[in-house]
């Protein structure tokens, strides 16, 4: 088992019997000095300490767990809301597995991309795809990028992109994402579980959104917004799904053309591959689209694909009697620079995903109306 499977099989309680219990154990006492750690930091900012503010309004989207919630169509979701209201939009990213994200960088800017995914990371680069006004950054201190995009691109608005516990830029708007799937982190905090901070700090969002809520039953969807009722009384809370808009091989999809109706391809056995954070989210989604899905591939969050993966993939997925291969367009990123030198014997299809609201997108909407212009 891979460290990132085992890792989880141990906060969940899968993993059983004296070496779980033990690793548990072990784990509570470091999630204990890690919470004290949060608390501290955030009670500073809580107080403005070291905390920046930029010439224009920043709408931060984040979550309060590690792992995928659905940040990347939600920020693309804005930045088009945005574009729609006349505004120019930058989205400022720390720019996670860039080639080096010390100094802010420029990914893309009104619809041109500047750098290739190699040089950006695959997410990044993947939030610039369909912006036609605004623009996409990389850099550790999402303040100098903001300044950035202010004073060189004339962002007039700025999405900061996993902004929640970035507390050093200042935001008007605090989007929270939850993915109903997996939504408190096995209720620890890091390493115990997979809470990048205590619950208690929901309580600062400006908005929740529960994300994949097709994905749980009716009376678990209940369940999760009466505790996050009782957590956060104050907070509007919405609901989306993750639906998907299309789909696409490989090569067209790295050259921008069109995709296909999902029904293009339903009639193949499909082997799943990623390398996102909740792959069985992945799946489920296929499935849901009509998709026969005879068996998955995952490899680890933001996983960099080689040319051997490639080949694994494909091995397994042929033995299975697969007839194509499945990956989201975060994965595509990263495989349509392998596959570029080399070719698979099973057509690999990417799948597109958009955000769909289910509830209370009314909520989101007057946020967006109430955004201001910074001389406004």
């Amino acid at each position: 088992m891979e460290g990132e499977a085992l890792f989880k099989q141990i906060i969940s309680g899968k993993k059983s019997g004296p070496l779980g219990a033990l690793a548990r154990g072990s784990l509570l006492l470091l999630s204990k000095l890690y919470a004290y750690g949060v608390n501290k930091r955030n009670a500073a900012y809580d107080k403005g300490q070291k905390v920046s503010r930029v010439n224009a309004p920043v709408i931060s989207v984040g979550n309060i767990t590690a792992g995928g919630t659905g940040k990347t169509p939600m920020v693309a979701y804005l930045c088009r809301e945005l574009e729609r209201r006349g505004f120019h939009p930058a989205v400022v990213s720390r720019g996670y597995k860039a080639a080096d994200n010390k100094q802010s960088m420029v990914v893309a800017h009104n619809g041109e991309y500047r750098v290739t995914p190699s040089i950006s990371g695959d997410e990044a680069w993947l939030l610039a795809r369909g912006l036609q006004q605004g623009s996409v950054l990389i850099g550790r201190s999402r303040v100098t990028s903001a300044e950035l995009a202010i004073r060189e691109l004339h962002s007039d608005v700025i999405v900061m992109d996993d902004g929640f516990q970035h507390r050093a830029l200042h935001r008007d708007v605090d989007i929270v994402l939850i993915d109903a799937a997996n939504p408190f982190g096995y209720d620890h905090v890091l390493p115990r579980g997979l809470l990048r901070e205590p619950l208690t700090g929901l309580t600062r969002a400006s908005l929740l959104i529960l994300t994949k809520t097709n994905q749980v039953s009716p009376s678990t969807l209940e369940v999760l917004r009466k505790r996050l009722q009782e957590l956060a009384p104050t907070i509007p809370l919405a609901e989306t799904v993750h639906s998907p808009v299309g789909v696409s091989e490989l090569e067209a999809w790295a050259k921008g053309e069109a995709l296909v109706p999902l029904q293009s391809y339903t009639d193949k056995k499909v082997w799943a591959v990623s390398g996102i954070g909740q792959p069985e989210s992945f799946v489920s989604t296929l499935k849901e689209a009509g998709y026969d899905v005879i068996g998955m591939k995952a490899f680890g969050d933001h996983h960099d694909y080689s040319r051997d993966d490639v080949f694994q993939a494909v091995t397994e997925a042929k033995a299975a009697g697969a007839e194509a291969i499945a990956v989201t367009e975060k994965d595509a990123v990263k495989l349509a620079a392998v596959l570029s030198e080399c070719k698979t014997e099973l057509p690999i299809i990417v799948l597109a995903i958009g955000i769909q609201f289910t509830s209370n997108e009314k909520a989101v909407q007057e946020v967006l109306d109430n955004i201001k212009g910074a001389d406004d």
